[in-house]
């Protein structure tokens, strides 16, 4: 909205042809540049149509339709205002009405110039049931007023005190969402009534809305002349109420960018969100955007209740002006399209999700899938327009349809991680998708890199659709070797370990730190829990260094297996060191925890049995006739909070019984045959012998726990 002069500027739109009436070719210097920056939308034939102008007025409507000429785009541009004294109007055709009754999604792009402050006047987006349908504008009477932006009322008259009158000049039935590129602050008395005063109380640039035909939207303002003017009479001007405004400053609108619009309609709750710049211009990546909801009254909107509305675009220009324009990108009901797009590491077969990981050389499979969901056309001459992950190298692609058909697209196509192709099928009712299968392999990269998400569109001229590829990370494929340094073949004595030593060594210019890797042991075919690599001088070094548990080590020959695997999944040559045991006394297995079963008490003295966990295995290796013997101690047995149980543990060999206690006691006795033999204690237990749990009749109930300690001596006993 404005009231000020500017200087003549020419249509930057090289080319163009009016959709409707005689063909006309504009031509500017710039205007190459200008068609560059374009975003895709579609074609508005069937859909939209100019506002008719209103007989017998000086006030033409001044929209056009608009296209490339020579472009293989069919994207056509609504050409809103471009000109001083100018009102413009494109509107629905009918069938294509905005449906109240139904959820509804669509977003354009919107073109407001590149003059900034010097920007006049903006657009609004419209819903109504004006009864004047396509010819619905503000009543202007001698000239057009920019800040009515083609759809609020006109404030023309300083003597007018009833807001219902100026509602009464504007688009009647309707709600407006403005985009106003210009203040109009006048406030003093010599302005008053000159239709410059709709924004005296913001600050800036604004998007904001309200309802057109509505008295409330419009606020009265009241001004007096000085002191020293003979004629006292007051006047008026009004203020518009801007509902829920996003602000910004010079470069909110008019900057020489397309700015993307998204609106949101939920029936159910007759809510409009709107957010605006949530897409690059540039790239057509999703963008967070300003947002803002609204609840509109549909009673304000559609008094008869017809369930639908008109929609489109206005303009208007005063004395200054500049290029408006606006691209329909997705119009609800032409064509509702989908597309999804699903990346598939084929060595591991897991869909990569946001912030997953593939490895080097790891063959892909990248999936983008077409889905024609409903709409009164065909979505046909689609033009895919990849945009591709870096570092992903594609040998095929092909296309395959609902219905059969498939097609191939040459991978040699791709340059720069782009690729553009027409679909060969149409998508429709009896086709309803398509998938754009590539595969390939990831870069051989030697150091960790991310892949930022890539945004790809499919567009045709009643349809247009974007979907993301999803960001994630790509793994180092690297050799790593390990050196065994130390020797490949020992022997040591039973109750005693070793250390086995290797050396990590990796690609050269890759640093890796010992952080970075894990030592992975197999003792005699069983897996061990990974180390890390511990050198605490020298965290490059890459020394392994292992050390077998003793009671891990068995008598006789012990095999174990090393390799080294670094944090992204890559994994060494396996290693492999023999430890030869000799002879000795040693535990073979000794359970970790063994219980007693659940018992109810009586209140007398009860003698609880084993259950089936418990292991005491005793290897003796010695010569023949050496002897041996096993002692266990115990303490007291207690609750969590500390309480003791009255009673304990007792061995019984079936003549005698013994009670345990912090005493060291011999419960078995036994002699070498030189055979490696192994003794299984517990194997030779029955429910009457053994160690057994006797608890008094005074005894509480609780989870009781103990401990055993089992001492093996090299002697008789």
């Amino acid at each position: 909205m404005e009231l000020r002069d500017a200087g003549r500027i020419c249509l930057a739109l090289l080319g163009l042809v009016c959709f409707w009436g005689p063909v006309t070719s504009v031509h500017a210097e710039t205007a190459q540049e200008f068609i560059a920056k374009a975003p895709q939308g579609i074609a508005l034939t069937n859909a939209f149509v100019t506002g008719e102008s209103v007989t017998d007025s000086q006030q033409q409507n001044s929209a056009k339709v608009i296209t490339a000429q020579g472009s293989a785009s069919q994207t056509q541009a609504v050409l809103v205002t471009s000109a001083p004294q100018q009102v413009g109007t494109i509107w629905s055709q009918p069938g294509n009405e905005f449906d109240l009754t139904h959820d509804v999604t669509t977003s354009m792009w919107m073109y407001f110039g590149d003059k900034r402050e010097k920007a006049a006047d903006g657009m609004a987006l419209v819903i109504h049931n004006d009864p004047r349908g396509l010819k619905a504008m503000p009543q202007f009477t001698d000239k057009i007023f920019g800040e009515t932006l083609g759809v609020w009322g006109v404030d023309n008259q300083n003597t007018r005190t009833d807001p219902q009158a100026i509602a009464a000049t504007a688009i009647q039935n309707s709600w407006a969402l403005e985009f106003d590129t210009f203040l109009n602050k006048t406030a003093d008395y010599a302005g008053a009534g000159l239709g410059t005063s709709f924004d005296t109380k913001l600050k800036g640039p604004h998007i904001a809305s309200n309802y057109p035909g509505d008295a409330a939207s419009y606020q009265l303002n009241r001004v007096t002349p000085g002191i020293l003017a003979w004629d006292k009479t007051p006047r008026y001007y009004f203020n518009l109420n801007h509902v829920q405004p996003i602000q910004g400053d010079k470069n909110l609108l008019a900057n020489g960018q397309w700015h993307h619009i998204t609106l949101d309609w939920q029936s159910h709750t007759q809510t409009m969100t709107y957010t605006f710049d949530d897409k690059d211009p540039q790239t057509g990546e999703p963008l967070p955007g300003k947002q803002q909801a609204v609840k509109l009254d549909l009673q304000k909107i559609d008094p008869e209740k017809t369930g639908k509305a008109t929609w489109g675009f206005t303009g208007a220009t005063g004395s200054s002006y500049a290029n408006n324009l606006v691209i329909f990108e997705n119009v609800p009901g032409l064509v509702e399209t989908d597309a999804t797009a699903t990346l598939t590491d084929l060595n591991t077969g897991k869909v990569l999700t946001d912030g997953a990981s593939t490895r080097g050389t790891h063959e892909v499979q990248l999936d983008y899938d077409l889905t024609y969901e409903g709409g009164k056309q065909d979505w046909k001459d689609v033009t895919a327009k990849l945009n591709l992950p870096d570092n992903l190298e594609f040998e095929k692609i092909n296309v395959t349809y609902a219905n059969g058909d498939r097609q191939t697209v040459d991978p040699d196509k791709v340059a720069d991680n782009q690729l553009t192709f027409k679909l060969d099928s149409a998508l429709s009712a009896t086709n309803q998708t398509a998938k754009i299968r590539l595969t390939g392999t990831v870069a051989d990269q030697k150091q960790a890199s991310e892949v930022a998400a890539k945004t790809s569109t499919f567009t045709a001229v009643n349809g247009v659709t974007t979907t993301d590829t999803v960001h994630f990370t790509i793994e180092p494929k690297l050799d790593i070797d390990l050196l065994l340094t130390s020797a490949a073949t020992v022997t040591i004595p039973a109750g005693e370990t070793t250390t086995i030593k290797a050396q990590v060594f990796v690609p050269e210019g890759i640093t890796i730190t010992n952080a970075d890797l894990t030592v992975h042991p197999t003792l005699n075919g069983k897996a061990l829990p990974g180390e890390p690599i511990d050198d605490p001088d020298d965290n490059l070094s890459g020394k392994v260094r292992y050390t077998p548990a003793v009671e891990d080590l068995t008598v006789g020959k012990n095999t174990i297996d090393l390799y080294v695997e670094d944090n992204y999944g890559n994994r060494s040559n396996t290693i492999t060191a023999t430890v030869n045991v000799t002879g000795g006394l040693t535990f073979d297995q000794v359970a970790k925890q063994s219980s007693f079963q659940q018992t109810t008490l009586t209140g007398s003295t009860q003698r609880v049995k084993r259950t089936n966990d418990w292991s005491v295995r005793v290897v003796d290796s010695r010569a023949a006739g050496a002897k041996w013997h096993l002692q266990a101690a115990v303490g007291d047995f207690t609750t969590s909070d500390g309480q003791k149980l009255a009673g304990g543990l007792t061995y019984s060999d079936g003549q005698s019984q013994i009670q345990l206690n912090g005493t060291p006691t011999t419960i078995h006795q036994g002699q070498s045959s030189a055979n490696q033999d192994v003794t299984d204690v517990v194997d030779d237990w029955t429910d009457d012998t053994g160690i057994q749990l006797t608890v008094a009749g005074h005894a509480v109930s609780g989870d009781y726990s103990g401990q055993i300690d089992w001492t093996l001596t090299d002697a008789p006993a």
